[in-house]
C-alpha cells in the first residue's frame, strides 16, 4: 500500500510541474507579445506615420513645382509656395515666378505632373528631415501641341508646422514619352486655305486698222 501510494503521488507531481511549466510559457509568451505591441503601437507605428507623411510631402512638392495651370497662375504659384521651406527654394521661387507668369501669358502653356513612383530614400524622425526619389510624368500642353516626359527627381525634405516640405529639388533626368497635336488643336494640313489672291485680268492686244 505504501509504494502504491508513492507511485500515484509522482503523476501528481509531474502535473503540477508542467501546469507551472505551461504557465510560465504564458506568462512569456504574454511579456514577449506584451513587449511587441507596445513597441509597435509606441515605437514603430509612430516611425510609418513620418515615413508615410515625408512620402506624401514628396509627392506632393514634386506634382506643385512641375504644374502651372494656364488658366490659374495664382493658384499655381500658392500651390507652390505651400509646398517649400528654406531660403534656397523660396529665393528662387521669388527669381522666377515673374518669368512663368510672363511665359503662361505669351505661349498659353500648362504643365502638369503625376507620380508614377517614388520612395523615401532617407528618414531622421529626430531632426525632422528626409530625403526622397520621385518619378513623375510632366505633361507640356500648349494650345497647338502636348508632349509628355518621365522627370525624376531627388526631393530633400524638412517637417515644418506637421507639413513635410521641399527644401532642395535636383532634377535628375528626363525622357520623352509620347507627343501630339493638343485636344482640340486642328491639324495644320487640315486648316482651311487661304483663298489665292485674285488674278488681273490679262490686257488687251491691240487690234489692228
Amino acid at each position: 500500500m505504501h509504494r502504491h501510494r508513492k507511485g500515484r503521488g509522482r503523476p501528481r507531481r509531474a502535473a503540477t510541474a508542467i501546469t507551472g511549466l505551461l504557465a510560465a510559457v504564458t506568462l512569456g509568451a504574454a511579456v514577449w507579445f506584451g513587449f511587441g505591441w507596445g513597441k509597435a503601437l509606441f515605437v514603430d507605428r509612430p516611425v510609418a506615420d513620418a515615413r508615410d507623411a515625408a512620402l506624401s510631402g514628396a509627392f506632393q512638392a514634386a506634382i506643385n513645382l512641375n504644374s502651372v495651370d494656364a488658366e490659374n497662375v495664382d493658384a499655381s504659384i500658392e500651390n507652390m509656395r505651400s509646398s517649400i521651406t528654406g531660403e534656397a527654394l523660396e529665393n528662387d521661387l521669388a527669381a522666377t515666378e515673374q518669368q512663368i507668369r510672363d511665359q503662361v501669358a505669351q505661349t498659353g502653356t500648362s504643365m502638369a505632373g503625376e507620380v508614377l513612383f517614388g520612395t523615401l530614400t532617407e528618414l531622421n524622425t529626430d531632426d525632422e528631415v528626409a530625403k526622397a526619389l520621385v518619378v513623375l510624368a510632366v505633361r507640356t500642353t500648349t494650345p497647338e501641341n502636348f508632349v509628355t516626359n518621365k522627370v525624376s527627381v531627388n526631393v530633400s525634405l524638412r517637417e515644418v508646422d506637421g507639413v513635410w516640405r521641399a527644401e532642395t529639388i535636383e532634377p535628375l533626368g528626363s525622357v520623352q514619352m509620347e507627343a501630339g497635336p493638343a485636344p482640340g488643336a486642328v491639324p495644320p494640313e487640315a486648316a482651311p486655305a487661304a483663298p489665292a489672291p485674285a488674278e488681273a485680268p490679262a490686257p488687251e492686244e491691240p487690234q489692228g486698222p
